[in-house]
């Protein structure tokens, strides 16, 4: 197992522990121009605040672990936390990566 997926496994893990509704939750990953795993953690409105925490100090000390867990592994990740309908709204990794890109070349002009 490459270190994306085991570090997929350990996010799965305690996102399943903290929410009411596993079976409306999902994790997308993507990467980024710059090299960054990209975790996007789409769940139902009512899991959303129970994995943020209070003044986001849950979500706060998962991308604490995630990024421990990912420098191990000579990795820089992110991770995004929202309701389905919110992150929809959102660009993907590749965007993100297409749009880092553009801004690249026209710093570079």
């Amino acid at each position: 197992m490459d270190a994306p997926e085991a570090l997929l496994e350990f996010l799965s893990y305690v996102v399943a522990n903290l929410i009411d509704h596993p079976q409306q939750a999902s994790i997308a990953i993507g990467h980024t121009s710059g090299g960054t795993v990209s975790y996007r953690v789409q769940l139902a409105p009512e899991d959303v605040k129970r994995v943020i925490g209070k003044n986001g100090l849950t979500v706060s000390s998962i991308r604490s672990l995630l990024n421990v867990a990912a420098a191990r592994h000579d990795l820089r990740v992110s991770l995004k936390v929202g309701a389905a309908r919110d992150l929809d709204g959102e660009e993907s990794a590749d965007e993100e990566a297409k749009r880092e890109a553009e801004q690249a070349v026209k710093a570079e002009e």
